[in-house]
Order: structure tokens, then C-alpha cells, then sequence
């Protein structure tokens, strides 16, 4: 084991490559059993960031992302 702290230096996009818009977040759920609460549980759910733009490019069938702005 080392001394050394852990690289947090790692950084999220806030805005989408495509259209520059300030990105949003959620949780889906992938077990709809689960009661309906905000707990995020590893393995049944995932947190996404997403661009809320209903006119970006990449919501327009056939554009795909390609991650630069």
C-alpha cells in the first residue's frame, strides 16, 4: 500500500461538446422494483449528466457526438 494520496484532478464536463449548453443531471434506475427515493445504489443505478437542449444536434436522428464543441 502507498502513501500517496488518490489523483482527484479528474475533470467532468459542464457543458455539452456539441452545443454548449450547461449540462444536467440524473439518476436512472435500472430496477424498477426499487421504491421511488433519491439513495443511489451501485450496480442497480447509474448518475448521467445530460444535455437538457432539445435543439442540439445530437437529439437530431442520424448526428452522432463526437465529443469537441
Amino acid at each position: 500500500m502507498t502513501d500517496q494520496a488518490p489523483d482527484d484532478t479528474q475533470d467532468w464536463p459542464t457543458h455539452c461538446p456539441v452545443c454548449g449548453t450547461e449540462l444536467s443531471s440524473a439518476v436512472i434506475d435500472f430496477d424498477k422494483t426499487n421504491a421511488n427515493h433519491p439513495e443511489l445504489r451501485p450496480g442497480e443505478m447509474a448518475a448521467v449528466d445530460y444535455c437538457p437542449n432539445a435543439d442540439c444536434p445530437v437529439k437530431q436522428p442520424g448526428v452522432q457526438d463526437t465529443g469537441t464543441v
